[in-house]
């Protein structure tokens, strides 16, 4: 299945657009759509909080770092209160179609394709980064991660040494990335300890891909 690009825009002139074009819709069907009042309280707010920030930060040559990281600090709950309200609109029966139309939501139905599961692992590369420190690369010969995927999901499994080592479904911890490069620490507990992990990509529906990637090495 193909893959669709985020109902949400990601670039900020589209973003604030569409955003002040959800919350107007929001506030004049609350009611007939359900929605939760806690939600569609806040909503404004966060609203007003991010178009103060973005009226600063947009204008050309005036603005500073400090201008553009307020608009970006601001946008983080909005973009979330946002998401929260919409993701409900795709299944909410109280509203048609035209209507998740006009707020810019893309319903999940016949006439959109779904994220794909992935069918194949991650290509992983991992070396030691400095004390207790891991450094991940996912696709660095297939181009990062694969489209229509979120991002990976690691799960670590620690035991000692020269003992039996776990299963995927006895590893104790999940990490999930969203980057072709991460790092992690591991906790100092972990020293000395031997890992296996068990990589496998998510789509943007947070559905696990049927493969997993078994990777090894040692907390150092």
């Amino acid at each position: 299945m193909a893959h669709n690009d985020d109902w949400v825009p990601h670039d900020l002139p589209e973003f604030k657009i569409f955003g002040d074009n959800f919350c107007s819709e929001v506030a004049a069907n609350k009611t007939a759509w359900g929605i939760n009042a806690a939600d569609a309280a806040a909503l404004p707010g966060e609203q007003t909080t991010f178009n103060d920030d973005y009226a600063i930060s947009s204008v050309k040559n005036k603005h500073t770092s400090l201008d553009t990281q307020a608009t970006q600090d601001a946008r983080t709950p909005y973009e979330a209160r946002i998401r929260k309200i919409g993701i409900p609109m795709k299944t909410n029966d109280l509203m048609t179609d035209l209507q998740r139309t006009a707020c810019g939501v893309v319903n999940d139905s016949d006439s959109h394709s779904l994220s794909p599961v992935a069918i194949t692992g991650p290509a992983v590369d991992a070396e030691r980064s400095g004390d207790l420190g891991l450094k991940i690369v996912f696709g660095r010969l297939t181009g990062g991660i694969l489209l229509g995927q979120d991002g990976v999901s690691v799960t670590f499994g620690f035991y000692a040494i020269g003992t039996t080592k776990p299963t995927e479904a006895n590893c104790t911890q999940t990490v999930m990335f969203k980057k072709g490069v991460n790092f992690m620490t591991f906790a100092a507990d972990h020293f000395g300890m031997a890992f296996v992990a068990y990589a496998r990509y998510f789509n943007t529906r947070a559905v696990l891909g049927t493969v997993a990637t078994k990777f090894e090495g040692i907390v150092s």
